[in-house]
């Protein structure tokens, strides 16, 4: 497990690098939650549309839109 918490560190890290970088485009991290997926063996607490209403409402932020932050579900969060 901990190999796995470095590498989403790493990534959370990489990505306010990259927005600081690149003013011009919108780059957040995002996670949906624990979602039934094969992945989870279905064990998860939200379902698959659930889980993706969050990566498709970063998808679809306006130009202009907040950049190189964490966001859990639908809300901004620390790192």
């Amino acid at each position: 497990m901990t190999a796995y918490i470095l590498s989403k560190a790493a990534l959370n890290a990489y990505t306010r690098i990259l927005a600081k970088k690149h003013p011009s485009l919108c780059i957040n991290c995002v996670c949906p939650g624990y979602v039934k997926t094969d992945i989870t063996y279905n064990t998860g607490v939200l379902t698959v549309d659930e889980g993706a209403q969050g990566p498709v409402r970063l998808a679809l932020l306006p130009n202009g839109g907040p950049s190189g932050l964490f966001f859990s579900r639908l809300e901004e969060s620390e790192f």
